[in-house]
């Protein structure tokens, strides 16, 4: 299967509906040509166009009066009414300009220089990071540069306050590039711990200021950017699934009226399946034949489409089974847009992140992909299936550490389980916790469960503590990884490991259950001195718990990653569970209309 679909060795075209395409280590990546914009990008670089229609030298930048231009008092509004970003941008400016012995760094005293002329270009590739054009256009700048220079005298006040308005507009640009545009990730049910960066982040201006050439200036904006491979990975596939959207079929989405399409039948969609495949996941092939009239048999799901459906259902997280059903149906009808998107969702959420968040020895677990990574001098040692919390007990995305260990852990049952959960339980049956290896407090006084007056409406669940003793059925299983945060999240074991097979595993009430805990517990504590296989497995089972304290203590990295590029090159996605992907992207790109498809 694997050599038919985005092989690294090679491109493959179909008439007008193949594109080449294929996702490789950043190295290896072709940048995909990207100029042709819509909109605001185009707009600008007509305007731009018709600003050097006839070459004019510049002349000399001009000196800004700073009484006449009080930069450090400027109160335009540069982002939507937005206190933060305005104030920070104002700031910039303003250090910028007195690095620059406060001179015009745009326009001369007869025309634009070409250093206004790389910056339309780079507003106008603001698509290729992930950001928006219009946001960091200047209505009507290019006529209202055109009048100013028509203009004798000139009118000095008016170029010095465009020039102030060109910085402005960069300035945001990189503020957005650097640390990021969204800035409230998170929701009311959905925790999202956001770091920050410095308040007097100023990388920017710095490095802007030390250009002398126009050159320099896109080299010195890329510069900003967040350092992280897989960021430059996700840029490229970005770039790449932009380009694809100008070839997608115009027919989709697709509905199957039957609940699942399966190997060797036929359906009306296949054809149109096998048309937007083509760009992704299927190289060219010669078409099934009909064994009865010998004729080309494009409605027939034949094995070469089997085989390159299964290759993106491994891509998407869903069971390669190669059965067409809804889980499939529906990611097959987001569109290279909507792709794109989450693309750049997931390249914004690395501008959160400071330059060097993870060091060389760290834990990450992926909520949408249910994974966690152990990694070892910035190499990865080993992974395993998680668990994680559920839509409506979502798992906090947030950064912490394990610190202990507890063998044969209790668990004491937070209150929100004993009020939905346990209560109502024993409402139904007194009896039910009887011989479960529960002991029931009231006030802190042993109670017997069973004589409780349960029913009485006004039972209150804050009265009662109930911890669940160790034992093969706890509900933390035989070990918890400790964690010092005060959400109460951390890892552990579960009794059941069935669920592990699922390829849909958001199903805990918040902490994240691991499959293999044994092998996490033995590779924790392979520096401490009594610690193996056989002593991990006999503390599991004791019965009795022990806690143990890592002299080593491992940062944990809990994120919300929905696209990556993989060790092979090939660009994954997942399914938005919590939907973060659908809240931030109305914060990212607030002027589109989301997709109907976009919050899978």
């Amino acid at each position: 299967m694997k050599n038919q679909i985005f092989e690294k060795s090679g491109s493959y075209v179909v008439g007008v509906l193949c594109v080449a395409i294929f996702f490789s280590c950043s190295k290896n990546i072709t940048p995909t040509d990207t100029a042709s914009k819509q909109g605001a990008t185009e707009q600008v670089a007509a305007q731009t166009d018709s600003l050097y229609a006839q070459p004019v030298r510049p002349g000399r930048n001009l000196s800004i009066d700073t009484l006449k231009h009080p930069l450090d008092t400027r109160l335009t509004q540069v982002w939507k009414q937005d206190v933060y970003y305005n104030q920070k941008v104002h700031d910039k400016v303003h250090r910028f300009y007195a690095l620059s012995d406060y001179h015009t760094k745009w326009l001369g005293e007869y025309a634009p220089n070409p250093f206004y002329q790389k910056f339309t270009a780079l507003m106008a590739d603001a698509s290729g990071y992930g950001l928006v054009p219009e946001d960091y256009t200047i209505t009507d700048l290019a006529a209202k540069l055109e009048e100013l220079y028509s203009r004798k005298p000139l009118d000095t006040a008016t170029l010095i306050d465009l020039d102030i308005q060109i910085s402005e507009k960069l300035f945001l640009f990189t503020t957005h590039l650097a640390e990021g545009k969204v800035r409230n990730p998170g929701n009311t049910t959905a925790v999202w711990l956001r770091e920050f960066k410095p308040e007097d982040n100023t990388t920017d201006v710095f490095t802007l200021a030390k250009i002398l050439e126009p050159e320099q200036l896109i080299t010195a904006v890329n510069s900003l950017q967040p350092v992280y491979e897989q960021y430059a990975k996700l840029q490229q596939a970005l770039k790449q699934y932009q380009t694809l959207e100008k070839a997608e079929p115009k027919e989709f989405p697709v509905s199957v009226a039957a609940s699942k399409i399966k190997p060797d039948e036929r359906n009306q969609v296949i054809p149109l399946i096998r048309k937007k495949l083509l760009l992704t996941d299927l190289k060219a092939y010669t078409l099934p034949i009909d064994s009865v009239t010998g004729q080309t048999d494009s409605l027939r799901y034949d094995a070469a489409l089997v085989s390159a459906v299964k290759w993106f259902q491994e891509r998407h997280g869903l069971e390669p089974d190669g059965i067409i059903g809804e889980k499939t149906v529906r990611f097959l009808n987001q569109s290279f847009r909507d792709k794109a998107n989450i693309i750049a969702m997931n390249m914004e959420r690395f501008r959160w992140l400071p330059q060097d968040a993870y060091g060389d020895n760290y834990i990450t677990v992926n909520i949408p992909e249910y994974e966690l990574r152990m990694f070892e001098n910035g190499k990865e040692a080993f992974d395993m299936r998680v668990i994680v919390g559920a839509p409506n007990k979502p798992t906090p995305v947030f950064n912490d550490v394990v610190n202990h260990i507890i063998f044969s852990p209790t668990w004491t049952v937070p209150t929100s389980i004993i009020k939905e959960e346990i209560i109502p339980r024993l409402q139904k049956d007194s009896l039910y916790y009887t011989e479960k290896n529960y002991a029931f407090y009231k006030n802190e006084e042993t109670i017997d469960p069973s004589a409780e007056a349960w029913k009485d409406g006004s039972v209150n669940p804050y009265k009662y503590r109930i911890v669940q003793q160790p034992g093969p059925d706890n509900s933390l299983g035989l070990v918890k990884f400790g964690m010092p945060n005060k959400m109460n999240i951390y890892l552990h074991d579960t009794p059941n490991h069935r669920l592990f097979k699922k390829s849909y595993r958001a199903l805990s009430h918040g902490c994240v259950r691991l499959d293999e805990p044994a092998r996490f517990a033995e590779y924790l504590l392979r520096d401490q001195r009594g610690w193996t296989k056989e002593t991990v497995q006999k503390a599991m089972h004791a019965g009795t718990p022990a806690t143990i304290h890592l002299r080593k203590k491992y940062p944990v990295h809990i994120e919300y990653r929905t696209a990556w590029v993989d060790e092979n090159g090939l660009i994954n996605f997942r399914e938005d569970i919590y939907g973060h992907d659908k809240r931030q992207l109305q914060q990212l790109y607030p002027a589109q209309k989301p997709s109907a498809v976009a919050g899978i």
